[in-house]
């Protein structure tokens, strides 16, 4: 990723508040769907400046998880993995 792209990742993050809320909402959506999965902060922001696109589950499973690939579409994962996430931010 170039030093520009790095810059605007950086100036488009949310504040910490947010991202620790975003955090913790994956984390948990990843409970209640049983996976093993767990992300810490700087996973977190990794995935922020990898994702151009925001999707990341996506990410992570391409670089994390590929095996899951070979059964399930990204798609399919990411948005299993995101109404769960909704569902919990509805919640609190």
């Amino acid at each position: 990723m170039s030093r520009a792209a790095v810059s605007e990742a950086m100036a488009d993050a949310p504040s910490e508040e947010r991202m620790a809320a975003e955090l913790e909402a994956y984390n948990r959506a990843f409970l209640e769907l049983e996976l093993s999965w767990r992300w810490d902060a700087r996973t977190f922001r990794d995935l922020w400046h990898l994702a151009a696109d925001r999707d990341f589950v996506g990410a992570y499973v391409e670089q994390q998880q590929p095996h899951l690939l070979r059964v399930y579409e990204k798609s399919f994962l990411r948005d299993l993995v995101l109404s769960a996430k909704d569902r919990y931010q509805r919640e609190c």
